[in-house]
């Protein structure tokens, strides 16, 4: 009798040392691939970095990133890769709009959640929401619509006409349509800024240098005077600053500056004088998507299909208060 029970004793034993070993076994992690443009400009950079912190900070996700360098063909292969390795997610920032009907239709077959992240895409077989989870990001048309507000403010004491030259970003990037459609709107409802020019910098400081190189010989040819530059991203505007000075022209004095992206060296430029205002392209996306994606999958809970990170305006004389804290 005595054997039966300690043998129970430890049958008992082993079962309540099992059970323990189970409850205390680690969730699952999910992995999550992220398709990056590129590193074009020092938002971008922080962007990723701000992302791969926050997973790497997780105990629930891993991610796998991969950097396209501004090339559509390379973020084609990224996720396509991404798929072949059934990855448990998907975080997307389209390098443009269109191409991606085959690979999300074969995400939402695989039942794989694709979160669009910075910029958005298009699809030509149906809506690009019935294709992703949400889009994750600012309203790039309201950051347009600052950015030219800001311009028109600092002329609001002068007589026109203002030659304005536009610095757009990379063609058909969904980023600077709206940016472009965002200054459209304040252009179209005023006639003293008047675009002399408007040509893509491709969000690149040093495509945005010869850009503005070459727009200054051809102002400079018709004997037209510049007046203000607006530009998608502020990294195109420090190049085009560099422009201006190799030129004999005084950035901030002869030709007013305001960008998008509210990057330190659009601060430090405006606290030299040389920058009239940005418009912060806000960050955010690393909790925020581990934040959609748990819901997710412990709860099966689907997200808005657009979760807003919203803009903030700095100007010239609010910078030096700012600059300090500034973390890209």
């Amino acid at each position: 009798m005595k054997s039966k029970v300690t043998l129970l004793l430890v049958v008992a034993l082993l079962v309540s040392v099992f059970a323990g070993c189970a409850s205390a076994a680690p969730a699952k992690k999910f992995v999550v691939g992220f398709a990056q443009v590129g590193s074009e400009t020092e938002w971008r950079i922080a962007m990723s970095k701000e992302v791969q912190d926050a997973f790497a900070a997780s105990d629930r996700f891993e991610l796998i990133f991969s950097d396209a360098q501004q090339k559509q063909e390379n973020q084609i292969a990224a996720m396509r890769t991404f798929l072949q390795r059934k990855v448990d997610a998907i975080m997307f920032a389209p390098i443009v709009a269109t191409g991606w009907d085959a690979l999300m239709t074969e995400a939402k077959d695989a039942g794989i959640p694709v979160i669009l992240v910075n910029r958005r895409a298009t699809m030509t077989i149906g809506d690009i929401e019935d294709y992703s989870l949400c889009y994750v990001g600012p309203d790039n048309i309201y950051a347009g619509e600052l950015a030219a507000q800001l311009m028109v403010d600092q002329f609001k004491d002068v007589q026109g006409p203002v030659n304005l030259v536009l610095l757009e970003g990379t063609v058909g990037a969904s980023a600077a349509v709206d940016r472009s459609t965002g200054i459209s709107n304040v252009l179209g409802k005023q006639d003293k800024l008047q675009v002399f020019a408007a040509q893509s910098g491709d969000f690149n400081r040093s495509k945005a240098k010869e850009v503005m190189e070459s727009i200054i010989k051809s102002a400079q040819a018709r004997n037209v005077t510049i007046h203000a530059v607006i530009g998608h991203a502020d990294d195109m505007n420090i190049g085009a600053i560099q422009a201006l000075e190799e030129a004999g022209l005084r950035p901030g004095a002869d030709v007013k500056l305001v960008g998008v992206d509210g990057v330190r060296a659009a601060f430090e430029a405006m606290v030299e004088g040389k920058y009239s205002a940005t418009v912060e392209n806000p960050l955010g996306y690393g909790n925020k998507v581990i934040e959609i994606l748990t819901a997710y999958f412990d709860n099966g809970t689907t997200p808005e299909k657009w979760v807003k990170l919203f803009n903030q305006a700095y100007t010239q004389e609010e910078a030096a208060a700012a600059l300090p804290n500034r973390t890209f």
